[in-house]
């Protein structure tokens, strides 16, 4: 009876492991990853936070030694990709590589709708930060000064940004605030679309990604007044960045890792450390700056902390436009 009852205990055990298992796949047995991983992007490739995405992939590879296949997930103001990796199975082999919006969809829920909210995942890890311009025709303005003098005599000059839900038109229009000026906003879907009417002259100014207009400012066609971050980059040198010229800079919009909200220790612990080991790696810097954007890894603690505080910089400022659902 007792060898029975010892027989019987020992395959549940057995099973029970065998279980464990199953759930958790490599992040249980420390093998993670045994397959390839997919990695959503909540945008159309070409775009910088797909581009910042490939090289993080293409980079981690070696380390994980397993590939990272970008699937882009587009729509639904990139609410689409976010859904995705919310309803993924919690194993590690689904992540997302997501910008501000997607990660805190319900703080943006005047502007849209979104089937999950920021408790719905769990977050890794940031790396990456896109690089906005304050842009004009070249031969316009010669400084960020210029164009608010020029404002003040001229109130109501146009400028394009991506939508009163982006990082640019909350910086500009707090520009604007703290120099008791006017300007008009006309959203734009995309930097394809923004760049021709700054050449035009539909718009005084405009809020392109440096990425987009590399070889414009190259050319003398396009004069990026000032940079939309907190600390000058290597690309651009001798452009100014907001902070700079004396402007507060309450947020930033970042691009990190994300998985469902029960994705094991294990696995953030792995993806987080990669990343770091990435980031500080020279040849992915080049790789992220021929991309204009810049490497700004967070760890998973830092970076939670971080979204929390924009979070709060965000209601505020929806709050004081008016940009709440009743």
């Amino acid at each position: 009876m007792k060898v029975l009852r010892r027989a019987g205990i020992a395959g549940m055990v057995t099973m029970l492991t065998g279980m464990l298992c199953f759930v958790l796949p490599g992040a249980a047995n420390g093998a993670y990853p045994e397959r390839p991983i997919t990695v959503v992007v909540p945008y159309a490739p070409g775009g910088g936070l797909d581009l910042a995405a490939r090289a993080l992939a293409d980079s981690m590879e070696k380390h994980l030694k397993q590939p990272l296949v970008i699937l882009n997930k587009p729509g639904g103001a990139t609410t689409i990709g976010g859904n995705t990796v919310v309803m993924a199975k919690p194993d590690g082999y689904t992540l997302g590589y997501f910008p501000t919006p997607t990660i805190i969809p319900e703080v943006f829920s005047y502007f849209y709708e979104a089937p999950y909210s920021s408790r719905d995942l769990r977050a890794i890890c940031q790396a990456t930060l896109p690089v906005l311009t304050i842009s004009v025709k070249e031969g316009t303005f010669k400084s960020l000064k210029e164009l608010v003098e020029y404002v003040r005599k001229q109130p109501g000059a146009k400028m394009g940004t991506h939508g009163k839900s982006g990082l640019a038109y909350i910086v500009m229009t707090t520009i604007a605030k703290s120099e008791k000026i006017k300007l008009i906003d006309v959203p734009f879907a995309g930097d394809s679309a923004i760049i021709p009417a700054i050449l035009g002259d539909h718009i005084t100014v405009g809020n392109p990604g440096y990425a987009a207009i590399k070889a414009l400012v190259e050319a003398k066609k396009i004069r990026p007044l000032a940079l939309i971050l907190d600390r000058k980059v290597d690309f651009a040198p001798e452009v100014p960045t907001v902070v700079d010229l004396g402007y507060k800079l309450g947020f930033l919009s970042s691009h990190g890792f994300f998985g469902p909200k029960d994705l094991p220790g294990a696995v953030v612990k792995t993806i987080s450390e990669v990343v770091e080991k990435v980031a500080a790696e020279k040849e992915f810097r080049t790789k992220i700056w021929n991309t204009s954007q810049i490497i700004d890894f967070q760890g998973t603690d830092t970076y939670t902390r971080t979204i929390e505080k924009d979070k709060e910089v965000l209601k505020a400022f929806f709050r004081e436009e008016g940009f709440v659902k009743q």
